[in-house]
């Protein structure tokens, strides 16, 4: 199949375009203009057709659509740019894809639209935690979590095929990255806190799959690692802190509720059969990346870890 993948060039955009070209499918790549970008697109090469741009000042999206068979929609800001920069993000989260609806719509035959939603949608969990549902109520609690539901229901909305998939908390070595802000708001989080982790490769594998299973098409499905990847916020973060040789207790834990919860994976695993990697694994993946950085810390961590962690809280207090 032809697949044009948006932002395809970020670091989820790249493993799609490693599993799609497992699969065997023809890619095209679009994504910003920027030198990292340019970088990467070079390791590319002869393997995808790649075009630099900013999708939101496209007017003619057309262009884009020729011959293509499905759309896996990842250009995207995410937190805390969505609210840092709210028009920006509306524009670019929002109107750019309503854009790229409007067009493929037009089309004699028109290509399946994937989109990768979030788990946040469904609000903050409340105590007794249970499973969520694709089918369970929705609550917009920022402008991230609202420009996702926009956009969820534009599609249901449309003439299109879709598959919308609410994916939960997906990094890995590669990915991983916060900024003191955000770290300090996992830290606040109550350490009990439910969290479906699902690694990028399963997510990508997901997001691929979907556009060659018809039955999916019309559905909102859950994009979790399954049970054995559901976890607590505490388990999360405790995972990448040892993995560098740090140490984090329950105690260091606020009590605030983050949007995360667990899902019942069950449907999107029985038509997209995407799951492969547990937690277990990812944090075997961890140890290995920062087994350099664990050697010299770990000796040390009784006294780093604390001071560390009072930093993060400083410094995300006040970015």
């Amino acid at each position: 199949m032809n697949i044009l993948i948006t932002g395809a060039l970020g670091n989820l955009g790249l493993i799609c375009i490693e599993e799609a070209l497992k699969q065997e499918h023809d890619i095209i790549a679009i994504d910003i203009d920027t030198p990292k970008n340019r970088r990467r697109a070079k390791k590319l090469k002869g393997k995808v057709s790649i075009q630099f741009a900013d999708i939101y000042l496209i007017d003619n999206m057309e262009c884009l659509l020729d011959n293509v068979d499905a759309i896996i929609h990842l250009a995207a800001l995410l937190p805390p740019a969505t609210e840092l920069f709210p028009e920006l993000s509306g524009r670019v989260n929002v109107g750019a894809t309503e854009k790229i609806i409007e067009a493929a719509e037009q089309l004699p035959s028109p290509p399946v639209f994937i989109y990768p939603s979030s788990v946040t949608v469904f609000g903050l969990p409340k105590r007794p935690y249970r499973v969520k549902s694709a089918h369970d109520q929705v609550l917009a609690t920022d402008n991230y979590t609202r420009q996702k539901l926009n956009v969820e229901n534009t599609l249901k909305q449309s003439t299109l095929p879709f598959v919308i998939c609410r994916v939960g908390v997906s990094v890995d070595s590669r990915t991983l990255a916060a900024d003191p802000k955000t770290l300090n708001q996992l830290l606040d989080t109550a350490a009990d806190n439910p969290l479906e982790y699902v690694h990028p490769k399963d997510t990508a594998k997901a997001l691929v799959n979907a556009v060659k299973v018809p039955e999916a098409q019309g559905k909102t499905l859950l994009i979790g690692g399954g049970t054995t990847c559901q976890i607590t916020h505490h388990a999360f973060l405790k995972a990448a802190l040892a993995a560098a040789g740090l140490q984090l207790t329950e105690e260091a834990h606020g009590d605030a509720a983050f949007y995360s919860h667990w899902m019942d994976t069950s449907e999107a695993e029985g038509l997209l059969h995407f799951q492969s990697i547990t937690f277990a694994d990812y944090k075997q993946e961890m140890m290995h990346k920062l087994r350099l950085v664990r050697f010299f810390i770990k000796p040390i961590s009784h006294l780093v870890s604390p001071v560390l962690l009072g930093m993060v809280r400083l410094r995300g207090k006040y970015h």
